[in-house]
């Protein structure tokens, strides 16, 4: 039987969700939201219905999912301790990177990943979100430091973790 992951749903009800990606699967994204609920869901090689395979004693870095709704932010620069943002706080919170007029958010910030000519945006430098080849791009962490990965457009990036599911949503930031 197919699978179909909704993520419509309130990203807290899939925190929890089983989700499997191979075979005959179908899934629908339609925000940042939703792609971290999807950055929660790590893709299975068993059939839904069957019993998993025991849990490994320490989940891979940047593998596992946030806890509940932990607040997720990025960090760059060098030592990464810029902060460019909260990744999955409303698109009202100060510190937001989707509230357009706030400092992380802004097209024109120096602190932005949405700045396509500074150091976090541009397609060409080795610390920007939005450059395919960066070496040092923002991590992904939540406020106990807990590292989950990078935010980048790098897909070979060897830390890249959750960020794969930022990927679509940051490549369409990057463009605009």
């Amino acid at each position: 039987m197919d699978t179909v992951l909704n993520l419509r749903q309130p990203a807290r009800a899939l925190l929890g969700a089983r989700c499997r990606f191979p075979g005959n699967s179908v899934l629908l994204l339609f925000g940042l939201t939703e792609m971290l609920a999807l950055a929660a869901c790590v893709p299975m090689t068993y059939p839904v219905s069957s019993v998993p395979p025991p849990a490994p004693t320490e989940a891979p870095i940047g593998l596992s999912p946030p806890a509940g709704s932990a607040k997720m932010m990025i960090f760059g620069g060098e030592g990464h301790k810029t902060y460019l943002g909260c990744l999955n706080c409303s698109e009202y919170a100060a510190d937001s990177v989707r509230n357009q007029y706030g400092t992380h958010g802004s097209a024109y910030s120096s602190e932005s990943i949405f700045n396509h000519y500074g150091q976090y945006g541009s397609a060409y430098s080795a610390e920007s979100a939005c450059n395919e080849y960066a070496n040092d791009p923002p991590v992904i962490v939540d406020e106990s430091g807990r590292f989950y990965g990078r935010l980048t457009l790098n897909r070979y990036h060897p830390q890249l973790g959750v960020g794969a599911s930022f990927m679509a949503w940051l490549a369409a930031a990057c463009r605009d």
